[in-house]
């Protein structure tokens, strides 16, 4: 058997590996293994001249239409689109590796050219969005254990990535062969004429090492898909000549079936349950980005403020009292120079408005960091211009005690106008009583009550030994 392997190196004598470019023929061979990804930043590089290949008669790749020195990257491409559909019409095998699919625009003598553009569609064209979606994961599980493919995905199951899912309905005439842990299609097995194509997630990324045991097992799959005959269902009316045996275990099979899929849904009802129930405590972790600043916003109307922004800045509003904020996060300790930032905008907001806002700052620093641990998470320069110039400096962990402690007390509006007015009374750092460390007070009285009950024992111990 002959195997070519595109874009994704296979060490074997078995397989010869090429580029885009320099392949010969792939309808002279049995099977040929592509890597898309591998496939558009070759197609990139060459549509602008920074990757340097030939074709295989010697010809440099031109972005243009082929000449007397040089062979056209569009004529390129649809050669070896016809080259594909041609070794699949022979019976011939295409194992892709699946990832989200992009556009090409930059070959223009190949019009609407996408990733997927090179590979012939199956039926209802399963590479097309929303079919074909860009995820990401590594729990990876076979589906039909007596498929070829079914020692790839298991064997590899912690070397493999999936990058996109397969989202198949009844127009697309395929076969599921592999699974995420949350019921996605990750990997399938497609008839194309008298060919087949199956799509499986690629390798993660790879040591050395690694990569022999992924190329092995990759090249054992190809050669168990080309000396397997195709597996072909059963047509329906085969049930009518079911035994008692056999139609119990086909019960059995659909109960089975229908338990996965409800444990499935619950599972996904769950995830999304705990999504929206830990969703503010990204505030604690999350780096500098918009989640983390709609986190904050969100927060803030939570306390009870009215929340505008822009793409510059957070503004809130207390009744008629305006408030500037400004977030930041960090790795390590949050920059001092977080005031000059909030003190411009409230000069330039009391230049505008002839009303000179509040501020405050909520800092996120040592973000990696367990908030109880944290040990100068923002410099004391910065504690300093805080207390000087009035603004409220409200470390994240405390955002997050007071955002918990307000939406159990939503229906009581005069404890969350407490807040807001202790937040407006504050000129440097906000401090609250944590619930943990009411515990742990009163944890430390009631070892006082011990020792002192202890204590109180003994002496009356020693009293009595005394009389006697």
């Amino acid at each position: 058997m002959r195997i070519i392997s595109i874009g994704c190196p296979v060490p074997s004598p078995n397989v010869d590996n090429h580029s885009i470019a320099n392949a010969p023929s792939l309808f002279d061979y049995d099977a040929c293994i592509i890597d898309p990804q591998a496939v558009s930043e070759q197609i990139e590089g060459l549509a602008s001249m920074t990757l340097d290949a030939k074709s295989p008669d010697g010809r440099a790749i031109s972005p243009g239409e082929s000449g007397a020195f040089h062979f056209g990257l569009g004529e390129l491409l649809q050669s070896r689109q016809l080259e594909l559909r041609q070794l699949l019409d022979r019976g011939g095998l295409l194992v892709v590796f699946a990832y989200a699919n992009v556009r090409h625009p930059s070959v223009a003598s190949f019009a609407g050219l996408t990733r997927y553009s090179l590979i012939p569609s199956p039926e209802g064209d399963p590479f097309k969005w929303p079919s074909l979606r860009p995820a990401d994961g590594k729990d990876v599980r076979s589906v039909i254990p007596q498929h070829a493919a079914a020692g790839f995905l298991d064997d590899l199951a912690g070397r493999l990535r999936y990058r996109a899912i397969l989202d198949l309905d009844d127009s697309h005439d395929g076969t599921v062969l592999g699974r995420s842990v949350g019921g996605a299609a990750v990997a399938a097995e497609f008839r194309v004429g008298a060919g087949r194509i199956v799509v499986l997630p690629p390798p993660d990324t790879l040591a050395a090492t690694q990569r022999k045991v992924f190329s092995s097992a990759l090249l054992e799959c190809v050669e168990r898909l080309l000396q397997e005959p195709e597996v072909e269902e059963a047509p329906l009316w085969v049930r009518r000549y079911d035994t008692p045996a056999s139609a119990s275990a086909r019960d059995e099979l659909s109960a089975a079936e229908l338990e996965l899929k409800q444990a499935q849904r619950r599972v996904q009802e769950a995830r999304s349950l705990l999504a929206d129930a830990t969703r503010l405590q990204g505030m604690l972790w999350q780096s500098q980005n918009a989640a983390l600043r709609e986190l904050i916003e969100d927060a803030f109307r939570l306390l009870g403020y009215a929340v505008t922004s822009s793409e510059a800045a957070i503004e809130i509003r207390d009744g008629s009292d305006s408030v500037l904020v400004e977030i930041s996060s960090s790795n390590n300790a949050v920059s001092d120079r977080l005031y000059l930032t909030l003190q411009q905008r409230v000069e330039e907001q009391y230049l505008r408005r002839k009303t000179r806002p509040r501020g405050i700052i909520v800092a996120n620093g040592l973000r990696n960091t367990d908030p109880r641990v944290r040990r100068e998470p923002f410099p004391r320069a910065l504690v300093n211009a805080c207390e000087t110039y009035g603004y409220a400096l409200i470390p994240v962990e405390v955002l997050f005690e007071l955002v918990t402690f307000a939406d159990e007390a939503s229906d009581e509006p005069e404890l969350l106008e407490e807040i807001r007015r202790s937040i407006a009374e504050t000129a440097g750092v906000l401090e609250i009583a944590l619930e943990e460390e009411e515990d742990d007070d009163g944890d430390e009285a009631d070892e006082a009550d011990e020792a002192a009950a202890i204590d109180e024992g003994n002496e009356a111990a020693i009293g009595a030994s005394e009389s006697v």
